[in-house]
């Protein structure tokens, strides 16, 4: 019989066991500290719709939400080397790695949901579904810092913009949408014998524009029986004009992996690199094709057709509990909406009407059995985002679900009702108060759905958030109170193994506060935190906290333009102590608290440049996740590296 390890390892590669476009201006908030009106004081008329749902600043300030957004120029400034570390500058989320290395199987997690993190929390990408329905989470390595615009986080918020699985919130990858005429290369070797490259292309000519880009890395990782090789190739192409725009981008994604399995403490303090399971391994391959179209009409409206294809192979050895298999998730979606502006007196509405319809067909063979399912995934929403005066807006959405599984005994019919509304006001010198309140859904999916589980009802949330975000010159703070009752919630019950709901609530609270700093014109400072509890409201567990959810996080980043060829980039994460996953009883020790300091230098000469990173500075040995077997009272950890480097050679044209 397997232990929870062993099933959380698989539900990385194995499912054994609605996309939606940014209807309102959301990804157009490249910095809130832009987030007042566009129109003089006083006035208040109507303004053209930004047909792509991502650039409209002028309604950023509006949005009854904490949202958080990394700009490019934040991206810039971190010592980050792979997307998983970039998330992990935002207060109140938390990203995992099991092995720390190019960011791979990182899951994310928004205001504390431990195990389940990457469930409920939404991952888009130009507001188009990345989250698939087995229990992996999405595979961001394959995605290239370059591409990105900015990265927008909505604690607590978008269920009835972009539907199931917005528990904690969404989190929103914004690619590039008009690129320079631009060329780059880069090579690094690092510890582990990490060795890979990746080159860019990016240009424009007249009404077309787009990027390409290949990346590729070899390493041995930091433990035993844990090599990776990761290869993939992204591309972006854009054609504007007048009111019409065409779009297509593509990914493409091989990786092989070897899986060390946990550390018992022990080993985890004497020998953390070795493996458990020396001969495990996985391979994955990937790719997904999103093309679209958006059609400026007369009387300030405009027509969004989205549709996206995407594909995804595993194949998974683990001699170690005699486990092998494969499983392919093939994915469509279709994602059409009407946005439109009017004026009824002095209010302004931004209204969204959708639909969205994604279709998924799962197969999954392994010498324990076969499955083959089809879910269809079908959602109507709403939206209309109200300026009742220019500093004061309302906002109110709605959404129906209903999802249908089909390939095990009699069709599975799931549906369920989504709602969000909020309430912000702007005062003069650019402090907004904001209030918002959610009503969130979560299907099941299909791990979750297997003949080994008792049947799961559909997951519901009642998620309240209030705060403030204020701005002067080049600071920018947002402050986020929230409040989430999760009814139904679906666990893994470790006693039965088997994942299934809990009939009592669960609270998650805490508050987070994200805030950056210009000190002078060449040293910015970031300061991102967050204090939250995650608890049992009742039944076998009342009282107990949710297991892995740290009650406290923190990350310090400072970029400093030492001279005028030389950066320095520094920062500081802090993750609290957490009960071990599947440790509902609290009854064995928690995970112990780590602080990891990274340091990287820049230095530029004309087009070249020469990174120099050190990680991990206090060289400590350090876990973000960990699993108890109630059943043997034993424990495993994942220990992620100690102190290591990183030599990046690059040209920019």
């Amino acid at each position: 019989m397997f232990t929870r390890c062993s099933i959380h390892q698989r539900a990385l590669f194995i499912p054994a066991a609605a996309s939606l476009l940014l209807t309102v201006p959301l990804a157009g908030i490249a910095n809130e500290a832009d987030s007042t009106s566009d129109t003089a004081p006083g006035r208040h008329a109507l303004g053209t719709v930004k047909v792509s749902g991502a650039s409209n600043n002028s309604l950023a300030g509006e949005l009854p939400t904490g949202t958080v957004v990394i700009d490019r120029e934040a991206i810039d400034s971190l010592p980050a080397t792979n997307l998983a570390e970039v998330l992990d500058s935002v207060g109140g989320l938390q990203s995992s790695r099991l092995y720390g290395i190019n960011g791979s199987r990182t899951s994310v997690d928004l205001l504390g949901f431990g195990a389940t993190g990457n469930q409920n929390t939404l991952i888009l990408l130009n507001g188009r579904r990345l989250s698939n329905i087995d229990q992996a989470p999405p595979q961001l390595t394959g995605l290239p810092l370059a591409a990105i615009e900015r990265i927008e986080v909505l604690p607590g918020a978008g269920a009835a913009l972009y539907g199931n699985g917005a528990v904690g919130g969404v989190v929103n990858i914004v690619t590039r949408r008009h690129y320079r005429n631009s060329a780059g290369v880069e090579i690094h070797s690092g510890s582990y014998s990490n060795v890979g490259g990746n080159v860019y292309a990016t240009g424009s000519h007249d009404n077309v524009s787009g990027a390409v880009a290949l990346s590729t890395q070899d390493s041995d990782s930091y433990r035993d029986n844990n090599a990776l090789r990761n290869d993939s190739a992204f591309a972006d192409l854009r054609y504007h004009q007048d009111r019409f725009e065409a779009y297509f981008t593509a990914n493409g994604e091989t990786q092989s992996l070897d899986l060390p399995g946990g550390r018992d403490p022990r080993a985890f303090n004497n020998d953390p690199q070795g493996a458990d399971t020396p001969n495990d391994e996985a391979e994955q391959e990937s790719y997904w094709l999103m093309p679209g179209i958006r059609i400026g009409m007369a009387g300030n409206t405009a027509l969004t057709l989205d549709a996206s294809r995407r594909r995804q192979t595993q194949e998974y050895r683990y001699p170690s509990g005699g486990f092998n298999g494969e499983s392919v998730v093939d994915s469509y979606s279709f994602t059409p909406k009407l946005e439109g502006q009017t004026a009824t007196g002095s209010a302004i509405h931004n209204w969204t009407l959708g639909f969205d319809l994604h279709e998924y067909d799962y197969t999954s063979r392994t010498n324990f059995g076969d499955r083959e399912l089809e879910q269809s995934q079908r959602a109507w929403y709403v939206h209309n985002l109200v300026s009742l005066t220019p500093k004061l807006s309302v906002s109110a959405g709605a959404r129906h679900l209903e999802s249908t599984l089909s390939g095990e005994g009699a069709d599975k019919e799931q549906d369920g009702e989504m709602y969000e509304g909020g309430i912000r006001y702007t005062f003069t010198g650019n402090l907004a108060l904001f209030a918002g309140a959610q009503r969130s859904v979560r299907i099941a999916n299909v791990d979750e759905l297997s003949p080994f589980n008792p049947p799961a009802d559909p997951q519901t949330g009642h998620s309240y958030t209030t705060g403030a975000s204020w701005s002067q010159g080049r600071q920018h703070s947002t402050l986020t109170f929230w409040r989430a009752e999760i009814d139904n919630e679906i666990v893994y019950d470790p006693i039965a193994f088997a994942n299934r709901n809990l009939d009592d609530r669960t609270i998650h609270k805490g508050v987070s506060i994200n805030s950056h700093w210009q000190l002078d014109k060449d040293i910015t400072f970031t300061a991102n935190a967050s204090a939250q509890q995650a608890r049992f409201d009742g039944g076998p567990f009342s009282g107990n906290d949710v297991p892995l959810v740290p009650e406290h996080t923190m990350k310090l980043i400072a970029d400093w333009q030492a001279l005028s060829w030389l950066s320095a980039q520094i920062s500081h994460r802090y993750v609290g102590d957490r009960h071990y996953d599947a440790d509902l009883d609290n009854e064995y020790r928690k995970l112990d608290h780590y602080r990891t300091t990274d340091l990287q230098l820049t230095a530029r000469y004309r087009k070249l440049y020469l990174k120099a990173g050190v990680y991990n500075l206090e060289d400590n040995v350090n876990a973000d996740y960990g699993n108890y077997n109630p059943a043997s009272s034993s424990a495993v950890l994942y220990p992620l590296p100690e102190r290591h480097y990183r030599v990046a050679l690059g040209m920019e044209l």
